[in-house]
């Protein structure tokens, strides 16, 4: 008999690689609930549902997995004690959110009318999604700073600073920890009031990893008062029902979206997939197919190339025109627009009377923002001009000359 397997409706590909291993059961996220998985062997997650024994009590599960990097929404001491296999999938995102950190990066620079390359750019957390930003920042002509206690502590070449030398030395604070409320590095509002005081007046602040990491409250009052200069926000510790003020405050919100790019979501079912796979002690088939091929599989090569930003006399320009990175990555990601239609759908555009009456709907409308934001591929996906004299810019960001696919 095939294994039963309960997957969140809304995990692309899902359905299509774990067809492949047993029965496909697809239910909406917000409604996998204790009878939902009582007869399935496996069930396959996103981080809005909750896994524990409440969930899992009678059922026949074996196996869990989240499509995700974070695990805060597994009680991973209970499933151990159960005997239950979990698995995630670290780093699957890595790549989409760094592409998106660099995204909100260069709309801020424009908004502020400020250069980014000279800025010195402070990284709390240097897992996989923190150090392939440092390293991609580095690249790209910025200083970085990094903080990471459990990997200063593991000795190494990579040089770590302390969260308030980090905090008062940056101009620009990104944020990439685990949501860790006990044992030796908790991260539970890691960055909080006292962490904001050190802050150099007038520096960003971009929150991109769990909601509960930061104080968002103390964000608020950091941004009122002009210490912080610019506030991104994906991540909120009310989640799905952020407060309208953490919204507003923001100089860019998006609905927990950093890490959507198609290729993300690829990777992380594939990951899990292959953890279930040796959970049941069955071989891994190589599975290839997909819903979004290579984009120059699909269209024409002339649209994924990215157009050079030129000046008015036509010439290319490079780093030293403030909008140059702003003007490449919006051809791949468009931040303002996420932007827009997270206010929209949250209802910060509409009057007060109209607001609290969607007070109602909201958490609807965040589930249906992610569920239905639109495909986005990886930078890598993207090539330049062979001849174009930013090729190192370009390569920073992870594109690939246009000869590459040749």
């Amino acid at each position: 008999m095939k294994p039963q397997i309960v997957v969140d409706q809304h995990i692309p590909f899902a359905t299509e690689l774990f067809s492949e291993i047993g029965e496909v059961h697809s239910v909406p996220g917000h409604k996998i609930d204790n009878s939902a998985v009582k007869n399935a062997n496996a069930i396959i997650v996103r981080s809005i549902t909750s896994v524990g024994e409440q969930l899992l009590r009678g059922s026949k599960v074996r196996f869990v997995g989240t499509a995700t990097a974070g695990t805060d929404h597994l009680d991973t001491d209970f499933l151990s004690a159960a005997d239950i296999s979990w698995a995630s999938a670290p780093g699957a995102n890595a790549r989409s959110v760094v592409e998106y950190v660099m995204a909100a990066i260069s709309v801020i620079a424009i908004k502020r009318s400020t250069t980014w390359r000279d800025r010195t750019l402070g990284i709390v957390g240097c897992g996989h999604v923190g150090e392939s930003l440092a390293q991609a920042a580095e690249r790209l002509g910025m200083t970085v700073l990094r903080n990471d206690p459990p990997r200063a502590g593991q000795g190494g070449e990579t040089e770590f600073v302390s969260l308030e030398f980090l905090m008062s030395h940056s101009d620009i604070v990104s944020v990439h920890v685990p949501l860790i409320r006990n044992g030796a590095h908790p991260t539970y509002h890691l960055i909080a009031e006292k962490e904001l005081s050190f802050l150099k007046h007038g520096s960003w602040l971009i929150q991109s990893s769990r909601g509960s990491t930061c104080d968002e409250s103390a964000l608020i009052r950091a941004r009122r008062a002009g210490v912080l200069q610019a506030l991104v926000l994906d991540v909120f510790e009310n989640e799905p029902l952020p407060f309208q003020e953490s919204i507003v405050v923001a100089d860019i919100a998006t609905g927990h979206i950093a890490g959507y790019s198609v290729d993300a979501k690829r990777q992380g079912v594939e990951m899990v997939r292959t953890s279930l796979c040796s959970a049941l002690g069955i071989d891994v088939k190589d599975s290839t197919s997909s819903q979004h091929p290579h984009p120059r599989e699909s269209q024409g090569m002339e649209s994924h190339l990215i157009a050079e930003p030129q000046n008015l006399q036509g010439q290319s320009t490079g780093p030293s025109d403030l909008a140059w990175l702003d003007k490449v990555v919006r051809q791949m990601i468009d931040i303002r627009q996420d932007d827009e239609r997270f206010r929209e759908v949250m209802g910060c555009n509409r009057s007060r009377e109209e607001a609290s009456l969607f007070d109602t709907e909201r958490k609807a409308a965040f589930h249906a923002y992610r569920a239905s934001y639109p495909p986005r591929r990886a930078f890598s996906n993207y090539g330049f001009p062979s001849d174009s004299p930013n090729q190192d810019m370009f390569r920073a960001l992870g594109l690939q000359p246009a000869d590459y696919w040749v």
